[in-house]
C-alpha cells in the first residue's frame, strides 16, 4: 500500500489526536486577538444576495463556470455545507442528469451514473471522480473510487456532463466529478466544527451520530509559502440490527486529513503539494431478503453438483422440480423447513430495520493521494504545468448479498484478506499559453498512468459451495492531447466574439492480468480448479469541436464529443474464452446557453442544454457459466464476465435556475429530463439456468440472448430539486438568521443489466421525493460561532435504494434500504 499504509505502525485513536492537536496548536500560537475577530466578523458579513459566482476548472483553468461552454453543475463551499452534502449520494435530486448508487453493491460504493453513462461491474468507471484533476484510484472490480470523507474542506465540487473528449478523457464516457479542495491562502484563519445527530429510530433501533473537523491555513513566509492543514473525523451508529448478534449494520466511522502546501518563490512559479488520507471502519451493509427463486435453486443445484444431465434423461419431464433437489439443500443448509418460506416469514415479521444476517458484514477501506502541481509560467502567455500523483486504495469487506441467515451468496472474507489493493502513479505535463493578442487560448499535453491491482475474494454460493478467487492486474496508459479556442473575430470583425473550440487526444491502454478460481461443493467436491494469464490493448482517438457566442450576459453553444473507456479484463469469468472486452464508445451531441438577465430588478441566471448520445459497443456485465470439455463428468463453474453487447442511445434536456426573488428570498431550481433504449442488444448467453429475453422465450447456455426491449439502466425519466433561502430580518447585534429547504425528486429507474423485468423481481427502484432543511444562526452578538440546526429525509421516508438482481444467478430477490430521517445541531467557530 506504500506510505500511506499504517496500520501496524499508529493507532487509530493516536493519529486522529495528533492531527487535531497539531491544528488547534497552530491557531493558538497564531490566533487573532479578540478585537481583531470582531474586526474580520464584520467585514465579512454579506450584504444582499445575488447570483454567485463559481469558479470551475473544467477546461483546465480557473474560469467563471457561466464562461464555460460545457453543461456543467457547480456547487460552492457554502452550498455544501448548508445542505450537509457530505458524499456523492448526497448529490443525488440535485444534479440533472446524475444518479448516485450502490451499483447493486454495498451501500458505501457509491457509484455515479451522467446521462445513462455509469459503471459496469468489472470494468472501468464511465465517470471518474478526480481530487485537484487526479482521478481518484478505484476498486477495477467494484468501481469503488477513492476514500470516504471526499467532500471534507472542497471550495466546490463540479459534475461535468457528457463525455469530454480531450481534457478529461481518460475513459470518461459520461462525464466527471471534479473536486477542487480549498487551497492555501496568504490570510491566517481558522476554522473548527462539531456535530451531534440523530437518525429516526424503529423498533429500538436508535442510531445517534457526532463529527467533529477543524481546518487551519497559515502563512509561513508571508506572499511566499502558505500551508493548509485539516482532519475530519466522523462517528454514525448503525440503523439496522441483527437480532441474533446485537451488531448495528449500515454504520459509518471514517477519518480523513489532507495537508496542503502552496509556495511562490518568484512571480513565474507556483507549486501545490497536497497529501490526502482517509480511514474507514464500519459494521456493513444491511441487506433484506425479500424473495427466493426456488424453481432456480432446483435447476442450479443438481448442476452445481454435476448431476445436471439426469434431470433431462425423460423426454418432457422436469426432473429438477421433481426431486426438488434445491430445495432439499436449503432445508439442510439453511436450516429450513419448507424451502426457505420460513426465513421470509420471520424477516417480513421483524421489517426492513432488523435482520439476521449470516456473513458478519463489515466494510473497511484506506485510501491515500499525493500529489504535486507545478506551474511555471515561461513568459507572459505560455506556462508549463506539471502534475504528478501517486494514490492508493485498501479495500477488506464481509457482504450477506442474500440478506438472510441463509448462505445463498455471501462473502467472508477475514479481516487480513485484501479484497482489493491498487496503486497508481501518474504524470501529466502541459502547455497552456495564448496567442494572437488573446485571441487564441490552447492547451497541449500528454498523460501517463501506471496502475497495479489485486484482490481476493472468499464467498459462499449456494450454501455449500466454497468459493476462493484472485486476481492481479496492471494497465499502463498513455496519452497526447491538444485543444485551443479561437475568436474568430482574428479572421473577421463580422465574427468577433464567436469562438471556436477544437481538441483531440490519442489513448492507448495495456492491461496485463492472472487469476485463479476455485470452486468446491460441501467441502469434498471439485467444481472449478484454473487460472489464467492474459492481456488485452485498446486505443482510441478522442475528440471535442464546438462554437460558442457570447452577447451581453448571454451565451449559446453547440459541441460534439466523442468519449472512449478502455477495454479490459473480466477478473472472475468462467470461459476462458470470456477473459477480455473491447472498449466502448459514446458520440455526444450538445446545444446549450448560459445567461444571467434581469426581469424588473431581479437578477436571473437560467443555463440549459439539450443533448443526444450514440453508444456502442456497449460493455454489460452478465453471468458466465462455463463446462470445461475436458472434464470426464461436465460441472458448471460459475463466474461473471464483460461482454460488448450492442448499441443504444440516450437524449435530455437540462437545466439550472437561479434567482433572488428579493433582498432576503433567494430560489434555486433545475430539472432533467431523460430518454433512453437500445438500437441492439444481443449476445450469446452463458448462464446456468434459462433465462427469459424479450423474445418471451428462456434461452439456455449457448442461447442468442436479445434484451432489445430491456429498459435502460440507471436513467430516471425526471429529476428536479426546489430550494429556498430566506434571510430572516433580524437586526445586526444578533447576527443573521438564515432558513433553507430543499425538495428534490427522482423518477423510477431500472436497476438490471440483462434481465426483462418480468424476469427479475425488484428491478425498478422507485420514485421518491425528499426534503432537507437547515436554519443557520451566523455571528450572533458579533461572535465568531455560526448555529447550524440541520435535517435530512424529514419526512422519514423508508425506500429501496438498491435490488441485487441475482434471481437467475444465485437466486433470491433482496435489497438494501434508505438512511431514516436525520436531525442534527451542529456548533462551528471560524476566525
Amino acid at each position: 500500500m506504500g506510505p500511506f499504509k499504517a496500520k501496524n505502525s499508529v493507532r487509530l485513536p493516536s493519529v486522529r489526536a495528533l492531527l487535531l492537536s497539531a491544528i488547534l496548536l497552530l491557531s493558538a500560537s497564531t490566533g487573532l486577538t479578540q478585537e481583531e475577530q470582531k474586526t474580520t466578523a464584520a467585514s465579512e458579513k454579506p450584504v444582499g444576495i445575488g447570483l454567485e459566482e463559481i469558479l470551475v476548472t473544467a477546461r483546465r483553468t480557473s474560469e467563471n463556470a457561466q464562461d464555460v461552454p460545457i453543461a456543467i453543475s457547480a456547487m460552492s463551499a457554502s452550498d455544501l455545507a448548508r445542505e450537509q452534502i457530505n458524499s456523492p449520494t448526497d448529490l443525488n435530486g440535485k444534479v440533472p442528469s446524475l444518479v448516485v448508487d450502490t451499483g447493486n453493491t454495498m451501500r458505501n460504493t457509491e457509484t455515479p451514473t451522467i446521462r445513462g453513462q455509469g459503471s459496469q461491474f468489472g470494468s472501468a468507471p464511465g465517470v471518474v471522480m478526480y481530487m485537484s484533476e487526479v482521478a481518484l484510484p478505484a476498486d477495477p472490480v467494484a468501481n469503488y473510487q477513492g476514500g470516504p470523507g471526499k467532500f471534507f474542506d472542497l471550495a466546490n465540487v463540479q459534475i461535468l456532463k457528457g463525455s469530454q473528449g480531450t481534457l478529461f478523457g481518460r475513459n470518461t464516457t459520461g462525464g466527471a466529478m471534479l473536486l477542487e479542495p480549498a487551497r492555501p491562502h496568504e490570510e491566517f484563519s481558522f476554522s473548527a466544527s462539531g456535530n451531534v445527530t440523530r437518525m429516526a429510530g424503529e423498533s429500538g433501533v436508535q442510531a445517534d451520530g457526532h463529527s467533529y473537523q477543524a481546518v487551519i491555513n497559515f502563512p509561513i513566509i508571508d506572499e511566499v509559502l502558505m500551508a493548509r492543514l485539516g482532519a475530519k473525523v466522523f462517528d454514525r451508529d448503525g440503523f439496522t440490527e441483527d437480532v441474533v448478534t446485537g451488531k448495528d449494520y449500515d454504520s459509518k466511522s471514517y477519518w480523513t486529513g489532507r495537508f496542503s502546501l502552496l509556495w511562490r518563490p518568484t512571480e513565474n512559479i507556483e507549486n501545490y503539494l497536497m497529501l490526502n488520507y482517509s480511514d474507514s471502519s464500519d459494521n456493513g451493509t444491511a441487506t433484506v431478503i425479500e424473495r427466493i427463486n426456488r424453481e432456480g435453486l432446483n435447476k442450479a443445484i443438481p448442476s452445481a453438483i454435476g448431476a445436471g444431465l439426469i434431470t433431462t434423461i425423460i423426454p418432457g419431464v422436469d426432473l429438477s422440480q421433481t426431486a426438488n433437489a434445491g430445495c432439499l439443500i436449503l432445508n439442510v443448509y439453511g436450516p429450513s423447513s419448507n424451502c426457505g418460506q420460513d426465513v421470509l416469514d420471520e424477516q417480513a415479521a421483524r421489517g426492513v430495520r432488523r435482520v439476521q444476517l449470516s456473513a458478519d458484514p463489515n466494510d473497511q477501506l484506506e485510501s491515500g493521494l499525493y500529489l504535486d502541481k507545478l506551474s511555471l509560467a515561461l513568459n507572459d502567455s505560455l506556462s508549463l504545468v506539471n502534475i504528478v500523483s501517486y494514490s492508493t486504495m485498501d479495500h477488506t469487506y464481509r457482504w450477506d448479498l442474500d440478506g438472510s441467515r441463509v448462505a445463498l451468496n455471501e462473502f467472508i472474507n477475514p479481516d487480513d484478506l485484501d479484497n482489493a489493493n491498487v496503486e497508481t502513479f501518474s504524470e501529466e505535463i502541459q502547455l497552456q499559453g495564448k496567442a494572437l493578442e488573446d485571441m487564441l487560448s490552447y492547451v497541449i499535453g500528454a498523460y501517463y498512468s501506471e496502475t497495479e491491482a489485486k484482490g481476493n475474494i472468499k464467498a459462499t454460493s449456494l450454501m455449500f459451495v466454497n468459493v476462493d478467487q484472485g486476481y492481479t492486474q496492471s494497465n499502463d496508459s498513455i496519452a497526447g492531447f491538444a485543444q485551443s479556442t479561437i475568436d474568430l473575430g482574428v479572421t473577421s470583425e463580422k465574427l468577433a466574439g464567436l469562438n471556436l473550440t477544437a481538441g483531440a487526444r490519442y489513448t492507448k491502454d495495456t492491461t496485463k492480468g492472472t487469476g485463479f478460481i476455485t470452486q468446491i461443493a460441501a467441502g469434498v467436491f471439485p467444481l472449478a480448479d484454473s487460472s489464467y494469464v492474459t492481456e488485452i490493448s485498446s486505443s482510441s482517438p478522442t475528440f471535442t469541436l464546438g462554437l460558442d457566442y457570447k452577447f451581453e450576459n448571454t451565451m449559446v453553444y453547440g459541441k460534439v464529443s466523442k468519449g472512449y473507456k478502455t477495454g479490459g479484463i473480466s477478473t472472475v469469468s468462467a470461459n476462458p474464452d470470456h477473459r477480455t472486452f473491447d472498449p466502448e464508445y459514446v458520440l455526444n451531441y450538445e446545444i446549450g446557453q448560459k445567461s444571467d438577465f434581469k426581469i424588473g430588478d431581479l437578477p436571473i441566471r437560467l443555463n440549459t442544454a439539450i443533448y443526444y448520445t450514440d453508444y456502442t459497443d456497449m460493455q454489460v456485465s452478465a453471468p458466465d457459466a462455463y463446462i470445461d470439455p475436458n472434464r470426464p463428468s461436465p460441472v458448471a463453474q460459475l463466474g461473471q464476465a464483460n461482454f460488448n453487447v450492442g448499441e443504444a442511445w440516450v437524449g435530455g434536456f437540462e437545466m439550472d435556475m437561479m434567482m433572488p426573488l428579493s433582498e432576503r428570498l433567494y430560489f434555486i431550481g433545475t430539472y432533467g429530463y431523460t430518454e433512453a433504449g437500445y438500437n441492439e442488444f444481443s449476445y450469446d448467453y452463458y448462464g446456468a439456468t434459462p433465462q427469459l429475453d424479450c423474445s418471451g422465450n428462456e434461452i439456455t447456455n449457448g442461447g442468442k440472448l436479445e434484451l432489445t426491449c430491456v429498459p435502460f439502466r440507471n436513467v430516471p425519466e425526471h429529476q428536479y430539486s426546489l430550494s429556498l433561502r430566506y434571510q430572516l430580518p433580524i437586526s445586526d447585534q444578533f447576527g443573521e438568521l438564515e432558513a433553507a429547504i430543499t425538495y428534490a425528486w427522482v423518477d423510477k429507474r431500472y436497476t438490471a443489466l440483462t434481465s426483462v423485468p418480468e424476469a427479475e423481481p425488484g428491478v425498478w427502484m422507485p420514485a421518491v421525493g425528499l426534503t432537507r432543511g437547515s436554519i443557520d444562526w451566523r455571528r450572533p452578538f458579533n461572535s465568531p460561532f455560526t448555529l447550524r440546526l440541520f435535517g435530512t429525509n424529514l419526512e422519514n421516508k423508508k425506500y429501496r435504494i438498491s435490488n441485487s438482481n441475482q434471481w437467475n444467478l444465485t437466486y433470491f430477490q433482496s435489497s438494501i434500504y434508505s438512511e431514516p430521517r436525520n436531525i442534527g445541531l451542529e456548533v462551528s467557530y471560524e476566525m
